[in-house]
């Protein structure tokens, strides 16, 4: 369905002004350690002029401006991105079958699941930590399932790109989506740039160029491209000549755009502890300028002259010393102590505060993890992080729900598979990379006789392929029990034993 020119113009303009925008390029900003201390003026200050009755802003140009930006949030979104998915995430097919399954079922199922990776390819865990690491600076990621030369794939699109038109009623369901982005246009006299858009809803898809007319901007239809244009193309190959037969024309049916959300609210990992960073920049960034520009000792000069005191200035700062034949000049220097006890406090307090409230674990503070923490204290250290985890786990969980409908249907197309499967017959899995005492959990589990044997499997901490495991288990039974065999039938065994006495018998 086309849509006016107006509406997307007004749609692009609202996005690039909206809060939402400005909270995700702040997200991403920050990840890559561009604090707002760096563009903080710290030379300036501000005074009453009681003149004027004005608050003027002074320049100080003699003060140093040293801009310090720590990289807390960079290393708390990298904590929850090894957390969750470190260890490769699990995607099993499960048949919907009540008795035990026979091995002819358990096979159909292994080779379902190969199917599936084997579509969403050895990059998908790769795919998915990028997409965490978006959305938590962004409060939202986006995938886009298409085709490239045939080939299913999965694109990731940046969130300032995208803007999601969901319905009225629930603001839920996606009805339409725009991916707006610019290209330098070359083909006029100078450079400029030009933004293109992609308008996309549950049946077709339409492109659009920026464009002037006169002194207004709209959004023209592109004439290059087919209007409307289908979702993916799929080229038709005869087998036995491997000639090209036709090129059929899909649509999915939904609009081919999945959103991973951070969390419920779609905040970004950034928000809560913002203030908290900036002031500890700040802090810090004056500590080190103070320190530089030595103000701990404050220089009493009397009996000079403005140029003589310039001069004065600059022997003191160059050479440490100043000289003087002239019995009225005075100097006289006082140590101010710098309030070094107090400003570590504040900033200790601050960097708990941002690991609080951005619910991490603060791995360098010793008082929290101690020499040898047990399990439950460990437990405890990772109840925020395990939480804030949860949180994004839901919306990926959701996110990989939504791919694996697409790669079924990309194989049901196919004929690969039966086209009663669906999404929920699989069984996701994140492996979280907690920490614990593994001597502790071995121990626990090495003990407890209630639970089964693949049970203890799935929550060993050395084992990462439980059905390997068991295959390996049941091999190693096998080899004991021919050894044990062997070596009781080469010591007489009960079949000899039972020989020999009716040996004697007959005697």
């Amino acid at each position: 369905m086309a849509i006016q020119s107006q509406i997307i113009k007004e749609l692009i303009t609202n996005f690039n002004m909206s809060e939402i925008k400005r909270k995700m390029l702040e997200g991403e900003r920050y990840f890559r350690n561009q604090n707002d201390i760096l563009k903080k003026d710290l030379k300036s200050y501000k005074i009453y002029d009681k003149n004027t009755g004005n608050i003027v802003t002074k320049t100080n140009e003699n003060k140093s401006d040293q801009h310090l930006p720590h990289g807390f949030y960079p290393k708390q979104v990298n904590q929850k991105k090894a957390y969750v998915c470190s260890k490769p995430i699990t995607i099993t097919y499960i048949s919907p079958v009540n008795e035990d399954k026979d091995e002819t079922t358990k096979k159909a199922e292994k080779k379902i699941t190969n199917m599936i990776w084997n579509i969403l390819g050895t990059n998908f865990e790769k795919l998915i930590k990028n997409r965490l690491k978006e959305a938590s600076n962004k409060g939202r990621s986006w995938v886009h399932p298409d085709y490239i030369e045939g080939k299913f794939v999965l694109k990731k699109l940046p969130s300032e790109e995208c803007i999601p038109i969901y319905d009225n009623e629930t603001q839920t369901y996606l009805i339409a989506f725009i991916h707006f982005y610019t290209i330098q246009d070359l083909t006029g006299e100078k450079p400029k740039d030009r933004i293109y858009v992609e308008y996309w809803d549950k049946n077709e898809v339409r492109y659009y160029i920026e464009t002037k007319v006169g002194d207004t901007t709209v959004y023209l239809e592109d004439v290059t491209r087919p209007r409307p244009e289908c979702h993916w193309y799929r080229e038709i190959y005869d087998n036995a000549l491997n000639n090209l037969k036709k090129v059929e024309k899909h649509s999915w049916g939904r609009v081919p755009f999945i959103e991973i959300e951070n969390n419920e609210e779609k905040m970004t990992d950034l928000e809560p502890i913002k203030p908290l960073i900036d002031a500890y920049d700040l802090i810090d960034s004056n500590f080190v300028n103070t320190i530089e520009d030595l103000k701990e000792i404050i220089w009493l000069i009397n009996g000079y002259g403005a140029e003589d005191l310039l001069q004065l200035i600059e022997n003191l700062k160059v050479n440490g010393v100043a000289r003087t034949n002239d019995t009225t000049g005075k100097i006289d220097a006082k140590l101010l102590p710098i309030p070094y006890e107090a400003r570590q406090a504040l900033l200790k307090g601050l960097k708990e505060l941002i690991y609080e409230f951005g619910r991490a674990v603060d791995t360098s503070n010793k008082d929290l993890i101690g020499q040898a923490p047990s399990g439950v204290s460990l437990e405890f250290l990772y109840t925020d992080l395990d939480m804030k985890a949860d949180d994004t786990i839901g919306g990926l969980r959701s996110a990989i729900y939504e791919i694996l409908w697409y790669v079924l249907q990309d194989l049901k197309m196919q004929g690969k598979i039966p086209l009663e499967i669906n999404e929920f017959d699989f069984k996701i899995e994140f492996n979280k990379s907690r920490i614990f005492n593994e001597t502790e959990k071995v121990n626990t589990l090495s003990n407890d006789t209630t639970i089964s044997i693949k049970t203890k499997l799935e929550n060993h901490p050395y084992v990462d392929d439980v059905d390997t495991e068991l295959q390996r288990l049941k091999e190693e039974k096998a080899e004991n029990m021919k050894m044990q065999s062997q070596i009781f039938n080469s010591s007489g065994g009960f079949e000899d034993n039972h020989n020999h006495n009716k040996d004697d018998d007959t005697e």
